[in-house]
């Protein structure tokens, strides 16, 4: 009875993790927790062009973003006023808050940039990538 428990338990830890859109399967549901100054995953990975739902959890101090640049482009460091036209879509989350936002993924395939936006966060290891598959 133990050993079905344990399995029963690490089958929902594993499907929970897969739904989460690590940079396996695409999932059109993301978790992402941010700490300062860290994303708590590298990748995600979605579907082209469906509906999105993001939800942010900021565990850190200060305020923090979720920004997915265009296709084609990077930001340049310090991230400021000429990287705007690069950003395909972003949300901001106060510290301590939980947000959930939607949004429609890239219809290309690829690997998209990820930031938090905000002066010197990108320095301190806020970039990540959204895998469109």
């Amino acid at each position: 009875m133990k050993k079905f428990l344990i399995a029963l338990w690490l089958g929902s830890v594993m499907f929970g993790l897969a739904a989460c859109g690590g940079d396996g399967d695409p999932s059109d549901k993301i978790a992402v927790t941010m700490t300062d100054f860290a994303f708590d995953s590298q990748t995600w990975a979605v579907p082209a062009g469906k509906s999105i739902t993001l939800t942010l959890i900021n565990k850190g101090a200060n305020e923090h973003e979720w920004v997915l640049i265009k296709a084609g482009t990077s930001v340049t460091l310090p991230f400021d006023d000429d990287d705007e036209d690069k950003v395909y879509w972003e949300v901001e989350v106060a510290p301590g808050e939980t947000k959930t936002a939607t949004f429609t993924a890239p219809g290309a395939p690829g690997t998209y940039e990820v930031v938090c936006g905000l002066p010197a966060h990108i320095e301190g290891g806020m970039e990540a990538a959204l895998i469109v598959k």
